[in-house]
């Protein structure tokens, strides 16, 4: 299988998760991450209440290079989602230790 690489910046906040994109060769995979990973990853960010869309890109952008290795692992053991438009979802279980 072919290595997922991450070549742009773009994410999507869609009020469950954030939505990025990786590549592999020509196929674009669409992969997203919890907010409820990004709460329990980042000490900074609140557990409970509100938290404002660019509280959670800040916590996205701090866990960057976590994220994508995460997304890189399940992508290269196919832990694929069976349904949904959304390939590699990020967990929690795949960010903590």
């Amino acid at each position: 299988m072919k290595q997922l690489a991450f070549i742009d910046d773009d994410k999507l906040f869609d009020g469950e998760h954030i939505r990025f994109w990786g590549y592999a060769g020509n196929e674009k995979v669409a992969c997203a991450v919890t907010l409820y990973a990004l709460q329990h990853c980042d000490q900074e960010l609140p557990k409970h209440g509100l938290v404002s869309s660019d509280a959670f890109l800040a916590s996205f952008d701090k866990l960057l290079t976590s994220i994508h290795h995460a997304a890189r692992q399940k992508y290269s053991h196919d832990l694929v989602e069976s349904e949904g438009p959304i390939k590699i979802m990020i967990h929690r279980s795949d960010l903590s230790p």
